[in-house]
Formats: structure tokens, sequence, C-alpha cells
């Protein structure tokens, strides 16, 4: 089990993730809470609420290098160099804001996706497994909050985020998921 941590990055101030099931009851955020604790695959648990409205936005793709936290995340050292997309998963309108770091050797889990989620790809795979779901609150001075709100007319001042390693084929995959609101509402 992943232990609470402070995380610089991508965050750019320290904040606190926790797993998700130590979170004690009185912090969770009630509506969001099946959402942020969500096992599965998000994709099809948004498109099974927004319907043929789900589609995904390419925000950015590029590489990047890996802080402290994130490397350590991914069995790494910082520094390295990393694979990085970054999307909306929308109905109507943006519901969440996605980050996912891969490392080079992992980064084919990345390739030719165009405006396809992510998910789809992961969770076809029967090996698929997910860590132990860690959650935070964001503040707005974070840069994680920053990038998910980028593009958002009227963003929240606090998002709930959550992060978790997706390991497939021995590729381990960071994602970080920030909730822009609570979907179908």
């Amino acid at each position: 089990m992943l232990n609470p941590v402070s995380n610089q990055s991508p965050s750019g101030a320290a904040m606190s993730w926790q797993p998700a099931n130590l979170l004690p009851l009185e912090r969770r955020p009630e509506e969001l809470w099946p959402w942020l604790n969500h096992a599965g695959s998000l994709t099809e648990k948004l498109r099974a609420t927004v319907g043929t409205a789900f589609h995904v936005k390419v925000l950015h793709e590029g590489i990047t290098q890996l802080s402290a936290e994130d490397a350590m995340l991914l069995h790494t050292l910082p520094g390295t160099a990393a694979r990085q997309r970054e999307i909306y998963l929308c109905g109507q309108a943006p519901l969440v804001y996605a980050q996912t770091l891969a490392l080079m050797e992992a980064a084919n889990w990345l390739n030719d996706l165009d405006n396809q989620p992510l998910g789809d790809r992961v969770f076809a795979e029967p090996d698929a497994q997910r860590s132990v779901i860690e959650v935070a609150q964001l503040a707005e001075t974070q840069s994680l909050q920053r990038a998910a709100v980028t593009s958002i007319a009227h963003p929240p001042a606090r998002l709930w985020a959550r992060r978790s390693v997706l390991t497939v084929r021995s590729s381990r995959l960071l994602i970080y998921e920030c909730f822009l609101g609570v979907p179908g509402r």
C-alpha cells in the first residue's frame, strides 16, 4: 500500500495525497466520492453517465522530466524523461482533466490514441491492475489545479483529484484525474 506523501509535482506546491480508503468520512466529498474511489475504468463509468456525448479533448502531448515523487511512483530516478498526455474527458462540457505519465519504454500505451481514451486500451487487457487510489483536494495555487482549469470558463476554486498507477503488461502508467464537478449533475 502507498503511504500518504507530500508531492511537489505536478502540483507546484506541496499537497497531501492519501489512500482514498484512509480519508476520514467527514472529509469525503459526498456526491463526488463514488467517482473518486471508483477502481474500475473511469472512461466506462463516464460513458454510462453521459452516453453518446462522451468524448476526449486532447490538450497536450509531449516529453517531460519526472519529479522525485512521480519517479518514485514509476520506480525510476528523478529527472527521467517520460511521455506526458493531458486531456479532458467530456460530456457536454469537460468533466475530468486527466494527466498520464509513462516511462519511454511504456509510452507505446499512449501512442496513436489521438482522441481515444487510454482507459479503453488499458482496461481491455486482462492483466491490467490499479494501485491504491490516492486522493487530494487541490488549491488554485497548485499547477495541477491550474492545468485542469486552463480552458474552463468558470473554474471551481478547489478541485478534488485522484492518482494511481496502472500496470499493464509490465508497463507502469501514472494517472492524475481532477474532477471539474460531479459528472451527471
